[in-house]
């Protein structure tokens, strides 16, 4: 692979700070706000974060500063994407955030984040004292850190309060998209076996998604049974014995320059065996959409069920 997989791991999946491939993301139980979400906010607002941090936000922010790709789509879903002034390195959606001045992805340019002189930051969980610096340099920071779709409505609310939107509106929006799939995949006959390829880059140790984490759920909510449910951790890490015990009937592969692609699947030793693969379901999904815990996830539920149950969108 041309990039170390840590970076991947990082980018990829919601720019974790932990970024090492053994480090599953945590699920937080943090509650989006501290008050029933109004329409439009009213200010001054207090919210609590997601590391349980309660944060009063004086007046709607002009100057935002946001550091995640999931949380710069919220941004704009909610009619603030104009009030952004910094953003990662890796914010691309929509296309409008690319032009934006870029502040840093896995190591956060804390220098360029100041001199935007945002009046309110919305980060990812960071564990490398960035939070703690932005805050202490005078910031307003807002951690916001989805890792379940059950997180994402509620984040919508949370970011909504923060910036002045209408996070319940999209909350609503979101919910309804979701629940269009889970009706849609209810008429299924079968819950076939997933496995979701995150990094074979060691083929004695494979990555993949297992209980909490947020593709797991979109695989739970396609109508799939993924074959790491069991597993301990949100990233668990599966041999290619372990795999072809569990003989899944679909294999799903990013989209993406790093990731192997079907054929090189297929040819993996002893993989013909597979159902997947002996059935031609090695399919590829785009990373940025179901990787990223954002207002998107409807779309993203929609597009795995596709690929879980296509006989349903024929």
């Amino acid at each position: 692979m041309p990039v170390p997989f840590a970076k991947l791991f990082a980018v990829l999946l919601f720019l974790l700070a932990a970024c090492g491939p053994n480090a599953a993301p945590a699920t937080t139980s943090a509650s989006p706000t501290s008050a029933a979400a109004s329409s439009p906010a009213a200010f001054p607002a207090t919210v609590s974060d997601f590391q349980d941090r309660s944060v009063t936000i004086p007046k709607r922010p002009e100057r935002i500063v946001s550091i995640g790709p999931s949380i710069t789509e919220f941004l704009f879903a909610l009619g603030a994407g104009s009030r952004v002034v910094g953003t990662d390195d890796f914010s691309d959606e929509p296309a409008a955030a690319k032009s934006i001045e870029k502040v840093g992805g896995i190591k956060v340019n804390f220098e360029k984040v100041v001199a935007l002189k945002p009046d309110l930051v919305l980060i990812v969980k960071f564990s490398d004292g960035t939070i703690e610096k932005l805050a202490s340099a005078g910031l307003l920071v807002l951690v916001v850190d989805p890792q379940s779709v059950g997180e994402v409505a509620r984040t919508a609310i949370l970011v909504g309060r923060a910036t002045g939107g209408d996070g319940s509106a999209l909350a609503a929006t979101i919910d309804q998209k979701v629940q269009q799939v889970k009706v849609k995949v209810a008429a299924a006959t079968t819950k076939p076996r997933v496995y979701h390829e995150v990094d074979a880059s060691d083929p004695a140790k494979i990555f993949t998604v297992g209980p909490g984490s947020y593709i797991h759920d979109l695989i739970e909510i396609a109508g799939g049974t993924n074959i790491a449910a069991k597993a301990v951790g949100a990233y668990p890490q599966l041999s290619a014995e372990e795999i072809l015990r569990a003989d899944p009937e679909v294999i799903v592969l990013a989209a993406a320059p790093y990731s192997a692609k079907p054929e090189q699947v297929a040819a993996r030793t002893g993989w013909s065996a597979i159902s997947a693969v002996k059935n031609g379901r090695i399919v590829t999904i785009e990373p940025n959409l179901i990787n990223r815990p954002g207002p998107r996830v409807g779309e993203a539920a929609e597009a795995y069920a596709r690929l879980v149950h296509p006989e349903l969108y024929r």
